[in-house]
């Protein structure tokens, strides 16, 4: 019941984003909820969530970076006027893809020494579920998990 609250708490805060500079800050906000909600159920020390905020926005900044470029190159690619241009553009894509795909890796032997191997476990396993429940509310907003039936309407009763 926790992580529905959470949940809807965290779709509520990502709302509509009318400026770059909203966007920004309601990414921010996420990233904030999100690590206190991790450093709450890991049950971190202060010190050790002082290193898990400070890995995971490390993180985050880098995808995001590297989201960038990736949208960046395929942009390039589509105006790029000759075969060897969109050829060499392609390889910077590719090497971009790849240091995407280290990201997970690198999250993997930054917080493994610090959580240890069962708060690890439990650190996956809630980012996991939670990854999976916000796609999910996010791709069908109407029919969310959890979500209570409507109540029939009340009978009236009449005193006599």
């Amino acid at each position: 019941m926790r992580w529905i609250i959470f949940v809807f708490i965290l779709i509520a805060s990502i709302g509509a984003l009318p400026t770059a500079a909203t966007a920004a800050e309601k990414r921010n906000q996420l990233e904030e909820l999100l690590i206190w909600k991790m450093s709450d159920e890991l049950k971190l020390t202060p010190v050790e969530e002082k290193k898990f905020t400070d890995i995971v926005q490390g993180l985050n900044k880098k995808k995001s970076e590297l989201n960038q470029s990736l949208q960046t190159s395929i942009e390039l690619m589509n105006k790029a006027a000759t075969a060897k241009s969109k050829d060499e553009e392609l390889g910077r894509y590719r090497k971009t893809l790849q240091n995407y795909a280290r990201l997970s890796e690198e999250e993997f032997d930054k917080l493994k020494p610090l959580l240890g191997a069962e708060r690890m476990v439990q650190y996956l396993h809630i980012k996991q579920d939670l990854t999976n429940r916000i796609k999910t509310m996010l791709a069908n907003p109407e029919t969310q998990k959890g979500q209570k039936a409507p109540l029939p309407q009340p009978k009236l009763i009449e005193e006599k």
